[in-house]
């Protein structure tokens, strides 16, 4: 891989339901990063994939819920996802879907080179299947009969599959996990991750058409279709050119994976013993982003009434306030409760009375004193030490996909322009031109600093102060609520 490119990819949420305010954390989480590394490495050097998870059992159930033809139910909520990135100002490269014909070859070009390895085989198989999590569930993974995600009674099922030998790997990911410590984030969670390799069985990776009707047939095998999850974890490679084009695998590989909590076993573990059996690299970083609860702290459902749709968010407050509490007031590593309050305080303090308002007072003082800013080189070497500073530590938490973090850092950087403004007075009578100028040039070079690096949390605020400051326009670049 060209270490001056950046691959990164959510996860492909499943097309049976709206998007929810999980999806929307992973997207725009993911989004700030390749937002930050275009700024930095230049767009063609950071390549973005999003999309969606089309097959599958659910998948095939709802539709036929609906009235819908499984081609028009896969449609509808493709581009309610597509709609919900260009609300929240998610700039993907690429929407991967696993419907396309595209995909079909490319899972089965995967699927040929495991066999090929001696890593699948076939036997028959009873056990107990949770639709909802479209895998076979274990009898200590049930609590009270029922699956703990979805809090139904999975189905009994006898079946011969296919298998895919993950216990081959076994001793392969602890030994990648040793010597890469690193590679996950929140690195508490290593410990779980080490636990799931541990306990690592062969894994069922097809079922009987007549059982799963909308899947990707096994090659040589028409009876058989992919099982959903091996057939979507592909998408991560198939999409840079996995088994089309290795030249450009070879330059994006390996890449950058966010999820979810309840993802972890599919990403750091499953996925990894694909890879490994195809013969290719271990992800660069798996980022497993916190969970977001209810009000009340608690996991949301639909039978506590505490959903928080990321649609109505966005109609009460518009979707950038969104956005940015999702990325600044949420942690971006642990769980956290979504608070309407929190939201308002945060935006009304970072936003409208510091960032928003220095801007708009060194606009306002540039034009009364007749002073000509963004003449950074009349800016203290002092003042810019100070700064660079600040840059340095904002880099390194982006650097270090800390969002909230770098949010913090960066809103104690307008702060410190704050108080810096208040001590200094350029207002004053006692200044003559020339300090005047000197002071409103140190802030708009503190200014330009806090746009450039609030630009992949807040794009669109941050066009517009940009302009603002460059062109010296007075603006209310954000209004109280």
């Amino acid at each position: 891989m060209d270490r001056n490119k950046l691959y990164i990819t959510t996860t492909l949420p499943y097309v049976n339901a709206e998007p929810h305010v999980g999806h929307a954390l992973e997207f725009v989480q993911a989004d700030t990063i390749s937002r930050y590394f275009k700024q930095k490495l230049g767009n063609e050097n950071v390549f973005f994939n999003v999309g969606t998870d089309e097959h599958g059992l659910k998948i095939y159930r709802k539709a036929k819920e609906e009235g819908l033809s499984i081609n028009e139910f896969v449609d509808k909520y493709a581009n309610r996802l597509k709609d919900f990135c260009k609300l929240f100002f998610v700039e993907y490269d690429n929407f991967y879907r696993t419907s396309d014909e595209s995909h079909h070859k490319a899972a089965q070009e995967f699927w040929k080179r495991c066999n090929d390895k001696g890593d699948i085989y076939k036997k028959k198989y009873s056990g107990k299947y949770c639709v909802g999590c479209e895998r076979f569930i274990t009898e200590k993974e049930l609590i009270d009969g029922k699956c703990p995600d979805h809090g139904t009674e999975p189905e009994e099922k006898e079946e011969e599959n296919y298998f895919f030998k993950l216990s081959n790997y076994k001793e392969h990911l602890l030994n990648w996990l040793d010597t890469n410590p690193d590679v996950l984030k929140p690195s508490q969670k290593i410990d779980e991750l080490k636990q799931i390799i541990n306990d690592i069985e062969d894994i069922s990776i097809s079922r009987l058409r007549e059982s799963l009707p909308w899947g990707i047939e096994v090659p040589n095998d028409p009876q058989q279709v992919f099982y959903v999850w091996f057939d979507a974890l592909t998408n991560y490679v198939n999409v840079i050119g996995f088994g089309t084009d290795e030249k450009k695998l070879n330059e994006w590989w390996p890449g950058i994976q966010l999820f979810g909590p309840d993802n972890l076993r599919f990403q750091g573990v499953i996925w990894q013993g694909m890879l490994a059996s195809v013969g290719l690299e271990h992800s660069q970083k798996l980022l497993e982003h916190g969970m977001v609860l209810g009000p009340d702290g608690t996991k949301m459902a639909k039978s506590k009434g505490n959903i928080i749709s990321p649609f109505d968010q966005e109609e009460k407050f518009g979707a950038e306030i969104v956005r940015f509490y999702l990325l600044v007031g949420i942690s971006t590593y642990a769980d956290s409760a979504y608070k309407e309050d929190d939201l308002i305080n945060m935006y009304n303090s970072r936003l409208a009375n510091n960032f928003g308002n220095l801007l708009n007072r060194v606009i306002h003082l540039s034009k009364s004193k007749g002073v000509k800013i963004n003449r950074y080189e009349l800016v203290e070497s002092d003042f810019k030490s100070k700064i660079d500073a600040f840059k340095d530590e904002i880099e390194r938490l982006y650097e270090e996909y800390e969002i909230a973090l770098a949010g913090e850092k960066i809103n104690e950087l307008a702060d410190w322009g704050n108080k810096y403004i208040t001590e200094r007075e350029p207002w004053s009578k006692k200044l003559d031109i020339k300090e005047s100028e000197v002071i409103l040039n140190n802030l708009s070079y503190l200014l330009n600093t806090v746009i450039y690096y609030y630009t992949p949390i807040i794009p669109q605020s941050c066009k517009v102060a940009k302009k603002a400051l460059l062109e010296e326009e007075k603006i209310i670049l954000f209004n109280k609520i």
